[in-house]
């Protein structure tokens, strides 16, 4: 039949590797982009901590404020407060680090993948 195109064999170690990786490359994304939403909130809390301690940097040392504890609000000392915003502002930014580091490892493990697949097709033509 002259109408019928040939078809090329599938190499089937190749096809799963493919498959594995694709499934790999959704995954990571999905994760990057989790990772991504973590940081930015964790960043907003920052600026968010760190304009309420300039706000509160005005009024005299004396002054009590309150401070947000879970659902309701307590009354404290400015020092409590700016103590307080510190030690969030800190945690966040640990928090930060450590998710970007995990970012960079998901981000380095993916490319060793698809560098490993390059190497299969490279042997694979080697062969062929």
């Amino acid at each position: 039949m002259a109408g019928k195109s040939q078809q090329i064999p599938v190499d089937m170690e190749l096809k799963k590797a493919f498959q594995e990786l694709q499934g790999k490359h959704i995954n990571t994304a999905q994760q990057l982009k989790v990772y991504d939403a973590q940081i930015e909130t964790l960043k907003r809390s920052i600026q968010h901590s760190m304009l309420v301690e300039k706000e509160i940097a005005r009024l005299p040392e004396d002054t009590k404020v309150y401070e947000g504890v879970g659902r309701m609000f307590m009354v404290a000392g400015i020092p409590e407060v700016k103590n307080t915003l510190e030690m969030k502002v800190k945690a966040a930014d640990s928090k930060i680090k450590t998710i970007e580091s995990t970012k960079a490892y998901l981000e380095r493990t993916m490319k060793e993948s698809e560098d490993s697949l390059r190497e299969l097709i490279l042997t694979k033509q080697g062969r062929g």
